[in-house]
């Protein structure tokens, strides 16, 4: 993929329907009218806007194609399901009858995970500095691995292991040199400092090795691998699919030659977590919040490049003893597409101060999905029932919630006319949207609601003042 591969979202260009919607949106002669086998407007009506949509025919679509593309590339491998992006229940219970392991990365994820009906031996437990809480909890559950993060973490499980009397399987969080990485992209530098310094031990000055030396010397704790998220930068301002591409590469390449020297002194490597970072999806909107002016559709790297990637750097690093098993920690790739905001238009505004644009008040704000605000990811905004081609309006539109803050869903866009009472579709909202929402304004967050075919039904019913007030206590006077 290339940067040319970019479309840009400014007015006036306007991307083809086709080139943002899912598989799980049927595009007809008026456009966007229904997800999967169900019409948006019937959702609306039911159970209210904005509410969120999800596509279990989408999930279901995107492991498979993972699936196919690290069989492929990989053979076989395990693909855990990262609940940091979408921990609704039905979604976990979708993805868990697919067979797939979990990723958890607090105490209340493992304990939803436990909740969803779904068994400790399937759950891979991530974070950096676990309570002793999260780690009782983990050996009670019988999880499948703990990916420990550091000495004291070592100590802390050594001794709950013992007293619960249970074997621990261990995997050793790591931090990479990055030196050869650095090279490829002297700019991540900032990504280490940032996203990356606090996890995991490092392979420079010994700790690795050290708290890999304290595993094999308790009874009750077993060295099983390393772990490593492999080298997603983020959606910096330099993004390409092929940056993230060589960050994958480089990360694995140098996790496989640690895992060669522990072969070469007696400590096989049976299994290489690799992280995630991977988007469902041919496309990712990014644009700096409160520019505008860059909004564009840049290329996502496909599933069949990602693992070759991942495969190219296990090439090139291994040298001992038996390949290990390849863990993906995958939340994005499951469920980013599969999610729609379906939200209603309440006001259209035009402005000719500072600059000539046309603002669309919606019934959702941009703190229901702070991602927006954190990140430069957006998300592509489609008006229901506007046939493909639709000639846009003549101003360039901002989509805005009514906050009483920067609240700014979509900058710059082009947008067919739209009145109040429209619906609008914001795309790709199954990822780290509803999990980083807020009541901000004592704004009740929206439903979620799960279509398969032509069946729709609630699985997270709508927060209601009563919901945003429960944990208030009321004072006697004093």
């Amino acid at each position: 993929m290339s940067e040319s591969s970019v479309i840009p979202l400014a007015h006036p260009a306007v991307p083809a329907l086709r080139d943002v919607v899912p598989a799980s949106i049927p595009l007809g002669p008026d456009g966007v009218t229904h997800i999967e086998g169900v019409s948006a407007a019937r959702i609306a009506e039911q159970f209210g806007s904005p509410t969120w949509v999800v596509s279990r025919t989408q999930i279901r679509s995107n492991l498979q194609t993972l699936r196919d593309a690290t069989a492929a590339h990989l053979g076989a491998v395990e693909i855990a399901y990262s609940m940091k992006a979408n921990n609704n229940l039905s979604v976990l219970r979708t993805v868990a009858a697919e067979g797939v392991l979990f990723d958890c990365s607090s105490e209340w994820e493992l304990r939803m995970v436990l909740r969803a009906g779904i068994a400790g031996n399937r759950v891979i437990l991530n974070g950096n500095g676990k309570s002793a809480g999260y780690l009782a909890l983990a050996v009670d559950a019988g999880v499948r691995q703990i990916n420990v993060d550091s000495l004291a973490e070592v100590h802390r499980l050594d001794e709950l292991a013992e007293r619960a009397g249970r074997r621990v399987s261990c995997v050793v969080r790591v931090k990479l040199t990055y030196s050869r990485l650095l090279e490829h992209d002297p700019s991540y530098e900032r990504t280490l400092r940032v996203a990356e310094a606090k996890f995991g031990s490092s392979i420079a000055n010994g700790e690795a090795i050290a708290i890999i030396d304290a595993i094999q010397a308790s009874p009750w704790l077993e060295f099983r691998g390393l772990s490593h998220h492999a080298g997603f930068p983020g959606y910096r301002a330099n993004y390409t699919p092929d940056h993230q591409l060589v960050h994958v590469r480089e990360c694995v390449r140098e996790m496989a030659e640690f895992a060669g020297l522990l072969a070469q002194r007696g400590d096989p490597v049976e299994r290489l977590d690799v992280g995630g970072g991977l988007r469902s999806g041919e496309h990712v909107v990014i644009s700096t919040p409160g520019d505008g002016h860059d909004v564009a559709l840049h290329p996502l790297p496909t599933p069949e490049a990602y693992a070759a990637a991942l495969a190219a750097g296990l090439d090139d690093g291994w040298t001992e003893g038996p390949r290990p098993i390849i863990q993906y920690e995958t939340g994005g790739f499951h469920v980013a597409n599969a999610g729609v905001l379906l939200t209603t238009v309440q006001d259209v505004k035009e402005s000719v101060f500072p600059t000539k644009r046309r603002f669309v008040t919606v019934d959702s704000a941009m703190t229901m999905f702070t991602t927006r605000g954190s990140s430069r990811v957006g998300y592509p905004v489609v008006a229901v029932g506007k046939p493909d081609g639709t000639t846009p309006h003549s101003t360039p539109v901002e989509i805005v919630g009514p906050t009483c803050a920067y609240d700014s869903i979509a900058e710059d866009i082009s947008l067919p006319d739209v009145e109040p009472g429209d619906l609008l579709a914001l795309l790709n909202q199954g990822a780290y949207a509803e999990t980083t929402s807020t009541q901000f304004n004592g704004f009740p967050r929206p439903a979620v609601v799960m279509v398969d075919g032509d069946q729709a039904w609630l699985v997270r019913r709508r927060e209601e003042l009563a919901d945003i007030l429960a944990r208030e206590v009321e004072e006697a006077s004093r």
